[in-house]
């Protein structure tokens, strides 16, 4: 039986060998670190407690940092930032209208969920860029500072109103599906290798789990 470090190294073997070349890779992150900010900065002027406001402001900061390193790397390779991230917003903004909601509590989990998986999926995709970059954009989408207090801030939500739980687990639900989908979209645009939905079926695999244990640090049903 393999340990979890050893199914978590298959798995990025795997994801590594979609990498898309590098400006595809930076439009891509770029855009989406863009679209989880401005989720970020929604979710502070929807918050009941200026505790909330602090926590999910700090959220939005560190996201918009890490679009404004890719940005910056666009740029430093003689690119508009616009222009490379262009092709992948209909993708991004496609699935940004699907997973939208009025609701504030599940509006933090989706930025809870979503932003822990993507921030995994182009830091384990990131490892087969063969770019120098290579290493920058490992670190950066594996800097996670914000998602503990995320995690935290919506934990104290559900103890003060348990009723939460169940919907909360219902939306997290819905979450993963769209998810895949996006996923799905990114591993198309290889490089390297033609996407084949049965030899990827393990790298799904394990984005459920990773959901399922974000999911489970909640007390929430996946």
């Amino acid at each position: 039986m393999r340990t979890r470090s050893e199914s978590d190294e298959a798995v990025r073997v795997e994801l590594a060998e979609f990498a898309p070349g590098i400006l595809p890779f930076l439009g891509l992150t770029a855009y989406l670190q863009l679209e989880l900010y401005e989720a970020a900065t929604r979710g502070v002027s929807g918050a009941a407690t200026l505790e909330a406001k602090e926590v999910l402001a700090r959220v939005a900061g560190q996201t918009l940092a890490k679009h404004q390193r890719f940005t910056d790397e666009i740029r430093r390779r003689g690119k508009e930032a616009h222009t490379a991230m262009q092709p992948y917003s209909s993708v991004i903004d496609a699935y940004i209208e699907r997973i939208d909601v009025a609701d504030w509590h599940q509006h933090v989990l989706s930025l809870y969920l979503v932003g822990g998986l993507f921030d995994g999926f182009f830091a384990s995709l990131a490892h087969g860029l063969t770019d120098p970059y290579r290493g920058e954009a490992i670190e950066i989408l594996e800097d996670d500072p914000g998602r503990v207090a995320l995690r935290e801030l919506l934990a104290a939500e559900i103890a003060a109103d348990p009723k939460l739980a169940n919907r909360l687990a219902l939306w997290g639900r819905r979450l993963v599906g769209d998810t895949l989908l996006v996923s799905r979209a990114v591993l198309g645009l290889s490089e390297h290798r033609e996407f084949i939905a049965s030899e990827v079926e393990p790298v799904f695999t394990e984005l459920i789990a990773d959901h399922i244990r974000r999911m489970d640090r909640l007390g929430l049903t996946a």
